[in-house]
């Protein structure tokens, strides 16, 4: 009986030694549609003994991408797991965060994982499990001028079998996000590539581009979504000439729930802002606007992109009783010479 306890033990000691000695994932095991865990052959979470400092690299080729689900047992205030990707966004895990947390790798770039202990054992655990999938070629979408396209970003979510989306123009492009300011928008799993996958100049989490646009370096953008939250937010695309038109162009999403659009044309070199308008349906209701009373001022909703025919939706500066409403899924709020607080929300009927 003794015999068989120690061998149990030494068994034991022996593969928890082997599976922390900071192997990488070969080459070979990068196929998508497998399954790697890290450490190697590591069924559940493994102890990390003291003074332990491994970086473990999840790498990818070019058209595949990574899902990690990182089981957290970080225990004590100095144990800790600080990941780092290719975007250069830096977590770090310890005994205050999650015990199961995703990752997503995108293609052609590695994500690292140091974990480190201090010299006394404090029976921290962890595992990461690596999921290689395939990514989906992209589909291409030419933008004009005047122009402006958007994709709801639902159905960029590679995921979910949705393809992603390479906008191309003859000109830079202008992206700005449609973003309501509801908790449940959550963006850092959508990204942005400068070009396509074939010539990738940059790639940046989208929730980079939430506040501020981002403008290419060249004639196209493409756009992916790697995770399967929900989002009734949108992407917006729009000539760079156009948006020159303008001190500034931006984006905002209506959803259920009211929410404010604050636009101050008062200011900058042309007196001149609009706001494309994504909403989650094709209603959205006009709450109230309060303007400012300049005499030269100029508020509009127009159709989207605003040209000088563009059919006018509703001109506040006429119409003055609210509620009111547009059926239209996107249209532009264009403003010259004042300021104005726009309260506003998306319906089923």
């Amino acid at each position: 009986m003794k015999l068989v306890l120690l061998v149990s033990f030494i068994a034991a000691f022996v593969g928890s030694s082997i599976a922390l000695d900071c192997t990488q994932i070969p080459a070979s095991a990068v196929v998508p549609g497998h399954f790697v865990n890290i450490p190697a052959g590591a069924e559940t979470p493994v102890q990390i003994p003291p003074n332990y400092d491994c970086t473990y690299q999840v790498s990818v080729p070019p058209m595949v991408y990574a899902r990690v689900r990182l089981e957290n047992g970080m225990k004590g205030n100095n144990d800790m797991i600080i990941g780092r990707d290719g975007q250069l966004t830096t977590t770090v895990v310890s005994s205050r965060s999650n015990s199961v947390m995703q990752f997503y790798v995108f293609p052609n770039t590695t994500t690292t994982f140091r974990v480190t202990t201090r010299s006394v054992d404090m029976h921290s655990t962890f595992r990461l499990v690596v999921f290689y999938q395939k990514m989906l070629n992209s589909s291409v979408t030419y933008l004009g001028n005047p122009d402006m396209k958007y994709f709801t970003l639902n159905d960029l979510q590679v995921n979910s079998y949705k393809t992603p989306q390479t906008m191309v123009a003859k000109e830079r492009i202008s992206l700005s996000v449609a973003h309501s300011g509801w908790d449940a928008d959550k963006f850092d799993n959508f990204f942005v590539i400068d070009g396509d996958f074939e010539h990738v100049k940059e790639v940046y989490r989208m929730s980079r581009f939430v506040y501020q646009n981002y403008i290419s370096t060249g004639n196209n953008l493409t756009v992916v979504g790697l995770d399967n939250s929900v989002s009734e937010r949108s992407v917006v695309f729009t000539p760079l000439s156009e948006i020159l038109q303008y001190d500034s162009v931006t984006s905002i999403g209506t959803y259920f729930q009211a929410n404010q659009l604050d636009i101050n044309a008062k200011i900058g070199a042309k007196k001149k802002q609009a706001v494309n308008v994504i909403a989650m349906n094709d209603y959205t209701r006009i709450l109230s606007v309060d303007k400012t009373s300049d005499p030269d001022c100029s508020l509009k909703a127009v159709q989207s992109p605003p040209t000088a025919t563009s059919e006018v939706f509703l001109d506040f500066s006429t119409v003055t009783d609210f509620q009111r409403n547009i059926t239209h899924q996107s249209f532009t709020i264009v403003a010259e010479n004042c300021a104005a607080t726009i309260k506003m929300v998306s319906l089923n009927y």
